[in-house]
């Protein structure tokens, strides 16, 4: 412990922790009244509780969740100052679905007139100054709302955040709500934590957490659950206003046509590069493509100079969630990335359906959705959804209820039972509907295929699929962490890999890799983050510190190489790959094009798959996923030669989304990030 008392053994260190725990519990004895109950909440299902005792300056939380195979289990303890300065935190962190017990994984404290903390890799050591807040790593509610709290005992003023930066609160709403015949007043205050975009939190009369953001999970006072939905749509409204405001503040002039003038287009249609082209949009049409000296640039056009860069259909991210409380940062990440279209896989179908009406006219500030309805089994292990289907006249119910939504197509879950398929399946296509999915429990990938999936989410499923005893043994587990058990052994090589890739040929299906989420934080051998890139280097300093990438790590390359050689195999056999990342919007995109090109598909053939590919897959290329005339204008401007180096996506200058431009540096600015 060199950081926080450099003569405190490890033994000692122990000791003093245990001595705190037992205080800390008889205090608690001591003081039953000082506890106050929560109530976790996953789409009006009970998923977890949280318990904060208080007992003079010191405060214990117990939070956690379940969420289908992870679930947190967070112990911290808290001492305040009375001016409500943190003077010390302890925070452990478990799983309670593994039955794994908590350890510490962060700790901060006020010492000899300096503040230190630890989580992970990240420590660090500043003079305490005007209350400085280290922000802690572990998501909880009740963080939140004590950091809500300092800050709010400071009107107007903020507070440095230790790890870098400045936090501030403001009062986005102060209402009083009755549910139960009960008056309730409740605050909802928005954090700037020098992160992208704000965090939420409501408070009540005495600056005590009230409830979380609503959410997926959202955290509730006991007995105050009946004003969930007053709190979710008050938070909706908030977010709707707030992402009009900024569609207003950042919208482009208008002009009787946008001229991008000679660049090097390319053709997705052949996968070249065709030099010093000139494209004409009017509306959100392109009227005229050719070479610049013989392309007429109309009067009155805005002309965009593009000699030396690199013109190329918008991009598509073919896996994002959509979130209402993070759509304005994500659309300005999506969008500064060159990201024209986005397929959403789980959203909430209210939110979803909203969000794609005003991204269409223009009040929301984000790529063209396409929607995927979400369909889930019931179970504790069940996905974040309202959407779980128990009986087949369920099932078609809400295939029916997505289609009259417009949606595309239907993603099955984990829990959907694997007799219910059939019946999905069948009124999907009956409706015109795309199927695909992660591949329900009780049925391989060729299973999934072989009963009419058209795509299949995750490449960890090429992997788990051969080990379907270990999704349950030793304990009932993820995928993913059956994938990753498994990889260091696994054979990309194999007969019974190439039989599945048959299969998927077979069939004519997709796949949707996602592969940045498996390439892990170890560094690449330039020292890079494998997924984010020097995009890090553009973060707010928390963020820099959070997603530092860590040493090269053998196992790691060894994990990325197994990936990536899957992915290889599927473009050799010819199946469609479509680019999707269930991660950060926009900036985690270009990681997953630099992954298969990591892999060994050559930087052309990337491009095709994340424009034309993906709009053939959605069958839609008649309008998108190319240049030329009659074409939606989705469009990016590079400032690089992206079809010789992917990495060169990174330098977007300008996006145009529907006729509509926007300077890429403008979009990240807007979103808190800085690029270099």
């Amino acid at each position: 412990m060199p950081l926080l008392a450099p003569v405190l053994t490890r033994s000692l260190e122990s000791a003093l922790e245990c001595a705190f725990a037992c205080a800390f519990a008889c205090a608690i004895a001591a003081t039953p009244g000082d506890t106050t109950h929560y109530d976790v909440f996953n789409h009006g299902r009970l998923a977890g509780a949280m318990q904060v005792v208080t007992a003079g300056d010191s405060v214990l939380v117990r939070y956690g969740h379940q969420d289908r195979q992870r679930g947190p289990d967070v112990v911290a303890t808290y001492r305040f100052a009375p001016d409500g300065t943190l003077r010390s935190r302890v925070v452990a962190t478990g799983n309670r679905i593994t039955r794994t017990p908590p350890r510490e994984a962060e700790r901060a404290e006020v010492r000899d007139g300096r503040l230190a903390w630890r989580a992970g890799r990240d420590t660090g050591s500043v003079p305490v100054a005007a209350g400085a807040w280290p922000l802690s790593s572990v998501d909880h509610p009740y963080e939140l709302g004590a950091l809500a709290r300092a800050l709010l005992g400071r009107p107007g003023v903020g507070r440095p955040i230790a790890q870098g930066g400045t936090a501030t609160a403001r009062v986005v709403v102060d209402t009083t709500l009755v549910a139960g015949g009960q008056a309730q007043r409740a605050r909802l205050i928005a954090l700037g934590m020098a992160s992208l975009g704000e965090s939420f939190v409501w408070l009540d009369e005495a600056n005590a957490v009230l409830a979380s953001s609503a959410d997926w999970f959202i955290t509730i006072r006991r007995g105050r659950e009946a004003l969930l939905p007053s709190l979710r749509a008050i938070e909706r409204a908030v977010t709707t206003r707030a992402s009009a405001a900024l569609a207003a503040r950042m919208a482009p002039p208008v002009t009787r046509a946008l001229v991008i003038r000679d660049g090097d287009v390319f053709d997705s249609e052949r996968g070249v590069v065709v030099p010093r082209q000139t494209v004409v949009i009017e509306g959100d049409r392109i009227v005229a493509v050719g070479p610049t000296a013989s392309v007429a640039v109309p009067r009155g056009a805005t002309v965009l100079e593009a000699r030396g860069r690199t013109v190329l259909p918008g991009l598509w991210d073919m896996h994002t969630h959509f979130f209402s409380g993070s759509e304005a940062v994500s659309g300005l990440l999506h969008l500064a990335s060159g990201v024209t279209t986005v397929r959403d896989l789980a959203a909430d179908a209210d939110d979803a359906v909203s969000a794609r009406g005003r991204a269409a006219a223009g009040q929301l500030l984000y790529p063209r959705m396409l929607l995927g309805g979400f369909l889930e089994g019931p179970g504790a292990w069940a996905g974040p959804s309202e959407a779980l289907v128990r009986t087949e006249a369920e099932a078609t119910a809400w295939v029916a209820r997505y289609d009259s939504l417009g949606y595309r197509q239907v993603k099955l879950y984990n829990l959907v039972h694997p007799d219910l398929v059939p019946t999905i399946v069948a009124e999907a296509k009956r409706r015109g509907l795309r199927v695909s999915g992660h591949v329900p429990r009780g049925l391989t990938v060729e299973q999934a295929l072989a009963l009419g999936f058209d795509e299949v989410q995750h490449a960890a499923f090429l992997m788990s699929t051969f080990f379907q005893d270990s999704l349950y043994l030793p304990t009932m587990r993820a995928y993913s962490q059956v994938a990753s058990a498994v990889a260091p052994g696994f054979d990309p090589e194999a007969p019974r890999v190439t039989a599945l890739l048959a299969a998927f040929t077979r069939r004519g299906a997709a796949m949707d890799p996602t592969l940045n989420v498996y390439q892990g934080s170890s560094a690449l051998p330039d020292g890079t983050h494998p997924v984010f890139g020097p995009a890090v280097a553009w973060m707010p300093p928390t963020m820099q510190r959070a997603l530092a990438a860590t040493p090269a790590d053998s196992a790691n390359t060894r994990l990325r190489g197994t990936y990536g050689r899957l992915v290889q195999r599927l473009w050799e056999a010819g199946v469609p790959i479509v680019a999707g990342t269930d991660n950060l919007a926009g900036i985690a995109l270009l990681g997953e094009l630099e992954a298969y090109e990591r892999a060994g598909i050559p930087a052309p053939a990337v491009l095709q798959l994340a424009t034309l590919g993906s709009a053939r897959v959605m069958g839609e290329q008649r309008d998108y996923g190319s240049i030329g005339v009659g074409k939606v204008a989705d469009l990016v401007v590079v400032d690089g030669r992206p079809a010789e180096r992917i990495t060169d996506l990174r330098r977007a200058e300008v996006v145009v989304r529907a006729g509509r431009w926007y300077r890429s540096r403008q979009l990240l600015e807007a979103a808190g990030l800085t690029p270099r």
